[in-house]
């Protein structure tokens, strides 16, 4: 019950402390990638015509590009309301880095405030079965967050506090093991996969992070020199 409560804590913390809707969004990418087996996300925030990124985690110059074609292809759809989603069969040319430790899948999905699209939710994804229902259903639960983040509306604490209620039902039924796998994620991605500072963090050494990352399959992602920088204000 413990891990349970230190996920909950964490991400209560992620949602309601962040005063800077920037920040929100970050912090909000996080934990999504870490749900998702995430390998990059970014929000994009509509200007008229066009989009620009507002807030990411991990992306480089494929994902742009990507996301520059998907919004110019399938505006019309993303302003109706409906998500844009590859898997690995599925018009893969569009897959930013298609060599290995690219993604196996991606989603664009349309965040509205008040009936208006205002931004792209964009993720990628290491899991060729990612996409389904449930990941649709789990990050459409999101867009209200970033809708928040990207209009600089401050999250209100009732409906933060309801999200995290909906999260704690959430880890309730998710074996420990997933728990533990979603935590090493999140400080990975947040720390750029900087494997001795993730050891520091949880106070055990490097080899006790390999041992975890060979024994819950995750493939160890090599951050390249010329990718992004997280936006910030």
């Amino acid at each position: 019950m413990k891990r349970h409560v230190d996920l909950i804590d964490r991400f209560a913390d992620l949602v309601v402390s962040a005063d800077d809707p920037r920040i929100l969004a970050e912090r909000t990418l996080e934990v999504l990638m870490a749900l998702n087996r995430g390998r990059s996300a970014a929000v994009f925030a509509r200007d008229g015509d066009t989009v620009t990124l507002f807030a990411s985690r991990g992306i480089d110059q494929d994902v742009l590009d990507a996301v520059k074609t998907v919004w110019s292809r399938y505006r019309d759809a993303l302003q109706s309301g409906e998500t844009f989603s590859i898997g690995s069969r599925d018009e893969a040319r569009l897959l930013p880095r298609r060599e290995p430790g690219g993604p196996a899948s991606l989603v664009v999905m349309p965040v509205f405030n008040a009936g208006k699209l205002v931004a792209l939710l964009y993720l990628d994804s290491l899991d060729p079965h990612f996409c389904g229902p449930n990941d649709m259903e789990r990050l459409s639960r999101f867009t209200r967050i970033v809708a928040k983040a990207v209009t600089g509306i401050e999250p209100h604490r009732e409906e933060a506090r309801s999200t995290v209620e909906r999260w704690e039902t959430y880890l309730e039924r998710t074996p420990v093991e997933d728990l533990e796998r979603e935590k090493l994620l999140l400080l990975l991605n947040r720390n750029e996969w900087n494997i001795a500072r993730v050891a520091r963090l949880m106070g055990v050494t490097r080899r006790t992070i390999y041992l975890r990352l060979q024994r819950y399959n995750i493939p160890r992602e090599r951050v390249p020199k010329g990718r992004l920088r997280a936006v910030r204000a």
